[in-house]
């Protein structure tokens, strides 16, 4: 009945559109460069010649039977589609960004998980994400060739969180993999074929195209340029184009490999040039002049200096990011935003924008230190000279987005915060006034916190404000000099240095130079 009904619709099989997610360093890049080097290559002599966010393989026929009997007597096996689209974002950051416009990104998501360290924070995150985004997913276990491997330990702290595997009493698949030996790789993609049957994902080959923005850069020989998920539909070169409040026309359109074609169906990842401005990433596209036509004028994605009034953080950091895609972007300012609330920090972000850091960068540059974060970009000749002679500007660079969160909050603590010079080592509680010793004054109290020590230097407050300061000449119990007394003491003061009267219920805070 529903096999009919599609008929009808022109819907066919397509494809799923696969996201890997997982904590940094538990193999993720590894897997994905496995992956698209054998299997890519099986398809086609050279590969992949550059990279564009995304990439289409082609699962082999040995595993046609085994799917055959998994698939619960399911129709029409012969139109399913052995294609698997990958999506390779900079990280799950990226792919939150994504869903967080209300787009459906991915069909299937894998959750890598390292053998030998288990579940870690960037794990628990990653599963909060796919759980969020309602999508079938299967746990990788990766790097078993280790021989520190323990499966068992993996299991239980996925089981802790509520990822219930098959075997263990739930239904999400799993397997054992390692990108060095090819070992599960296999079997992994057969899953991925088994998911997508499972879910019937369809499409409609003669309809104009639709699908997602998952990276956006400004090239600088052939301008704006986007690359895009087609989940339905067909797309044309010359065909006009759409994505949120940024339009165009195809001018050039080319495979993941970097190959110039005509046309695009599901759910092939492609390149395009041709829009006026940057394409939002995550955003749905459209092609189609009637999906065109109701568009409003593009938006530019230059951010300048965000309100002070919003934040009331006394550590303020200046800040220029530049990255090598829109995504790119989109996920660093959202990690510095991140970090900002977890310090109490208030980032400025002067600038961010996608390119190489120029002397242009810089004109906007405040008096005052600036951080400029390179993420996969290159630094024209002009800035080493600025970098050396300005020691306000301050540079972090590098590959990995968790990489540049952890340099940015420990160049955040050396170069922003200011570090104390004082040591408070004690407070007390004035609770008598006696007659002053040669104009200075004879106080008694009791300590409240810490210790005093004679000779010590104290600030005086009165209620929440610091009315003046100075220093004990003579400290006293018990009517004999002593040269310290402890919290719950009380102890007679001769000072001096104090311009304001001191009254009965001030208190004096000690401190020392560190």
């Amino acid at each position: 009945m529903m096999e009919n009904k599609n008929k009808q619709l022109g819907l066919v099989s397509r494809p799923p559109v696969v996201v890997v997610l997982g904590h940094v360093d538990h193999g993720k890049t590894t897997l994905l460069d496995y992956i698209r080097k054998t299997k890519v290559a099986e398809k086609e002599a050279g590969g992949i010649t550059q990279h564009i966010g995304a990439y289409e393989i082609e699962v082999g026929e040995k595993g046609k039977e085994k799917r055959q009997i998994l698939r619960s007597a399911q129709d029409d096996f012969s139109t399913i589609s052995r294609k698997i689209t990958f999506i390779d974002t900079p990280g799950h950051e990226s792919f939150a960004k994504m869903r967080s416009r209300g787009a459906k990104v991915a069909d299937i998501a894998i959750l890598v998980v390292a053998g030998d360290e288990g579940v870690k924070s960037q794990t628990k995150e990653s599963i909060k994400i796919i759980q969020e985004a309602e999508i079938p997913f299967i746990v990788a276990i990766t790097k078993i060739d280790k021989p520190t491997v323990n499966l068992e330990k993996v299991k239980n702290e996925l089981t802790e969180l509520g990822v219930l595997l098959e075997g263990r009493g739930g239904n999400v698949p799993w397997v054992g993999v390692s990108s060095k030996t090819g070992q599960g790789i296999d079997e992994l993609l057969e899953l991925i074929i088994l998911l997508s049957e499972m879910e019937e994902l369809k499409a409609d080959p003669d309809k104009p195209a639709s699908g997602i923005v998952i990276e956006s850069r400004l090239d600088r020989f052939r301008g704006n340029t986007a690359t895009l998920v087609v989940t339905d539909g067909a797309l044309c070169l010359k065909d006009e184009i759409r994505a949120g409040e940024v339009s165009g026309k195809v001018k050039i359109l080319e495979d993941f490999q970097g190959k110039p074609i005509k046309k695009a169906t599901f759910s092939a990842p492609v390149r395009v040039v041709g829009f006026e401005s940057l394409a939002p990433v995550g955003e749905k596209f459209f092609a189609g002049k009637s999906e065109v036509e109701v568009i409003k004028p593009a938006i530019n994605f230059k951010k300048f200096v965000k309100e002070l009034g919003k934040k009331n953080s006394e550590i303020r950091i200046p800040l220029i990011i530049k990255s090598d895609t829109f995504g790119s972007s989109e996920a660093l300012e959202e990690i510095i935003d991140q970090l900002g609330k977890e310090n109490d920090w208030t980032f400025l972000i002067l600038k961010n924008e996608v390119g190489d850091i120029s002397g242009s960068d810089f004109k906007i540059i405040p008096s005052e230190k600036t951080l400029i974060i390179g993420f996969r970009v290159k630094k024209k000749p002009e800035i080493n000279n600025l970098l050396l002679t300005d020691r306000n500007l301050i540079l972090v660079e590098g590959n990995v987005i968790y990489e540049i969160k952890d340099k940015v909050e420990e160049i955040v603590k050396q170069k922003f915060i200011e570090k104390p010079t004082e040591e408070i080592i004690g407070k007390l509680e004035v609770l008598a006034i006696f007659n002053p010793v040669k104009g200075n004054q004879l106080i008694g109290g009791r300590i409240l916190e810490g210790k005093v020590q004679n000779k010590n230097n104290f600030y005086l407050m009165r209620g929440e404000e610091k009315i003046g300061q100075g220093k004990i000449l003579n400290l006293q119990k018990n009517r004999a000099e002593v040269l310290e007394a402890r919290r719950g003491e009380e102890c007679g003061l001769l000072v001096s240095g104090v311009k304001e009267q001191i009254e009965k219920g001030d208190l004096l805070v000690f401190f020392k130079k560190i």
